[in-house]
């Protein structure tokens, strides 16, 4: 599935916790759609950072500053997958290298310098991970540079050298049907509330949701998309008990979502929680007592999936515990091993001699990618739903529920942990931005060809 919303909620914390330099758009703006990178592409035919024995990449990720904890596991991901390469004698007899990790801070300024270092003067083959709110991707266009990373803005869209794990397409709508299907699955008769913070990021999906609640007949009780970051939302919870608020969406980080839980037991509240973010094993380990019953939905294989049945799973978690243990179940480290997989992918595909296009021209061949197991497939040939709309295949996810101190799949048939649906109305006709109201069935169909355990 290409990126939807759901993939994409750590990223509320940053967009909401720091201070933009401008307006959202503007980066996207900047970008050169996918049919003007041509001639970049055409000049991409070197080969920067590679030599006998060795493919030097580099990363470029917030990793130091207050939202650095959203952001810094990409790179471990990323790590661990070549040390995982590596130890099998890399490609095509190269180690795979790291060799540059930079940090922008979480300054937006720093990006587009950094987007020069790495490439005029570091030199490297290829960025293999990108971990920020404030990814402006212009200088990594115009090289025609093989990008690959963390999709938390819409800026990915588009150009043909810009890899995002699991699809470079965001859709606000394309959640929906799952949601609606979970609500229907775990009250009888729903009452929802709906909460995110007051900008795009976090508010963008969440004001959907309600559109499509209300077109799919469940009612909506109450809504607040105008939270301000870091303010208590225990009033909200007061205000949905009162209204008899009985399944709970957030479109927040997990600072909301903790006050919200919060408020959901100081008031008694007898709800269902879909938080869209704050599922990695460490935040369960901090507030067990408040996230019991709290339903997820994620876009790769749950980590509690039988190892037997996924081994792309299997090794991911092995390599972590390895490697780089401290990040095992962390959601941003997969996006990096995910990330660096696709580059590994793209470098074996181009042969022993690879150029920058040889791999941007590998990869785009590719029509159902899952990341080795760990997705449903994603294809990035041309008109294929990777780079742009229309997104030609229909939408699966995960949940996964809080109960103990561990996530469980809940919901789909074992060993299947996948759930599909239908999309139609615009996410399939392109229009993108204006997701319909097509979501009213929100039934499940057979998962597509590829998936794993399908």
């Amino acid at each position: 599935m290409a990126r939807a919303a759901t993939g994409a909620c750590a990223f509320l914390i940053v967009a909401a916790g720091a201070v933009l330099a401008g307006p959202a758009s503007s980066a996207t703006a900047a970008v050169r759609p996918l049919a003007a990178t041509s001639s970049a592409c055409a000049a991409a035919n070197k080969s920067p950072g590679v030599t006998a024995t060795t493919i030097s990449t580099g990363a470029m990720s917030t990793l130091t500053g207050p939202i650095a904890s959203n952001f810094e596991s990409l790179a471990p991901g990323i790590q661990a997958y070549y040390d995982y390469v590596n130890a099998r004698g890399g490609v095509d007899g190269r180690k795979i290298q790291l060799t540059y990790n930079t940090d922008d801070t979480g300054n937006p300024s720093q990006d587009t310098a950094l987007e020069h270092t790495l490439v005029d003067q570091d030199h490297v083959f290829a960025v293999s991970g990108v971990a920020t709110a404030f990814f402006t991707p212009t200088y990594f266009v115009q090289t025609c540079t093989p990008t690959f990373g963390y999709n938390v803005t819409a800026n990915w869209n588009g150009p043909a050298n810009l890899f995002a794990a699991g699809g470079s397409i965001q859709d606000d709508a394309a959640g929906d049907p799952a949601w609606i299907y979970l609500a229907k699955q775990v009250q009888k008769t729903p009452s929802v509330g709906v909460l995110a913070y007051n900008i795009a990021s976090s508010n963008a999906s969440c004001n959907q949701a309600v559109s499509a609640f209300k077109d799919a007949g469940i009612k909506v009780s109450y809504v607040d998309t105008s939270v301000g970051y870091g303010a208590s939302v225990i009033p909200d919870a007061e205000r949905m008990k009162a209204a008899g608020t009985n399944f709970i969406l957030s479109c927040m980080d997990i600072t909301g979502n903790i006050s919200l839980a919060r408020g959901v037991q100081q008031y008694g509240i007898q709800a269902k929680q879909l938080w869209l973010d704050g599922n990695d094993q460490s935040t369960l380990n901090q507030y067990q007592s408040l996230m019991q019953g709290v339903y997820f939905n994620i876009q790769h294989v749950p980590f509690d999936a039988p190892l037997n049945d996924y081994p792309g799973l299997a090794a991911y978690i092995s390599a972590m515990k390895k490697y780089e243990p401290k990040w095992v179940y962390d959601e941003v480290a997969i996006q990096g091993w995910e990330s660096a997989a696709l580059l590994v992918a793209g470098l074996k595909a181009a042969g022993p001699n690879p150029t920058q296009l040889g791999v941007i021209n590998a990869i785009n061949k590719i029509t159902a990618y899952t990341s080795n197991g760990l997705t449903t497939p994603v294809n990035w040939s041309p008109g294929g739903g990777g780079h742009t709309y229309p997104i030609t295949n229909n939408t699966c996810s995960a949940f996964i529920q809080v109960q103990g101190d561990k996530y469980v799949t809940v919901l789909a048939k074992k060993p299947q942990v996948f759930e599909c649906f239908r999309l139609s109305g615009s996410i399939l006709n392109g229009s993108g931005s204006n997701p319909g109201n097509s979501y009213s069935h929100a039934v499940l169909i057979k998962p597509p060809p590829g998936t794993p355990v399908g």
